[in-house]
C-alpha cells in the first residue's frame, strides 16, 4: 500500500512547479509509478501525475482501456486541430469540475518502466486524460483554463 499523499489546492507549490525530466529509470521511479497506479485505482481516477504526490519529476500514470499505463517523460508530438469541450475534475482539486477544451486526438511519446520508447495514438477520453496529466507536469491546473 502506498504512503503517498495527494497534494491539493490551486496554490500548492508542488502543483505549480514545472517538473524535471527523469534521467535514469531507477527502482525508486518504478516503485513511484506502481504506487501511483494504486492511488489511481483506489481513488477511481483516470490518471495521476508525480507532482500530485509531491514529486516534481515527469512521470504520469493514466488509465487507458482499463489498464494503468505509466509514462516517463511523456511528450505530445501531435495534436489534432479538432477540439472538444468536456467536463474535467482533478484529484488535486476535490469537488471542482470545469469544462475544458482539448484536442480530440494526440500522439504521445514516452518511456515505459523498462526505459523503452513507446508511441501511442490516442483519441477522445484517452487523449484528454494524457493532456490533463501532462499539464500537471508543466504546473498547469484545470482552474487555469
Amino acid at each position: 500500500m502506498s504512503i503517498l499523499k495527494i497534494q491539493t489546492g490551486a496554490k500548492n507549490e508542488f502543483l505549480r512547479k514545472k517538473s524535471e525530466p527523469v534521467k535514469v529509470i531507477s527502482k525508486e521511479i518504478v516503485k513511484l509509478a506502481a504506487d501511483m497506479k494504486d492511488i489511481v485505482a483506489n481513488e477511481k481516477g483516470l490518471g495521476l501525475a508525480a507532482p500530485q504526490v509531491g514529486q516534481n519529476i515527469r512521470v504520469i500514470v493514466v488509465q487507458i482501456e482499463k489498464m494503468h499505463i505509466p509514462m516517463i517523460n511523456p511528450e505530445i508530438t501531435q495534436k489534432s486541430k479538432k477540439t472538444e469541450v468536456c467536463e474535467e475534475g482533478c484529484l488535486s482539486l476535490p469537488g471542482k469540475y470545469l469544462n475544458i477544451s482539448r484536442a480530440c486526438d494526440i500522439t504521445v511519446k514516452f518511456l515505459d518502466h523498462k526505459g523503452n520508447e513507446q508511441i501511442l495514438k490516442l483519441s477522445k477520453i484517452n487523449a484528454r486524460v494524457v493532456q490533463h496529466e501532462i499539464d500537471h507536469l508543466n504546473g498547469v491546473l484545470i482552474v487555469d483554463y
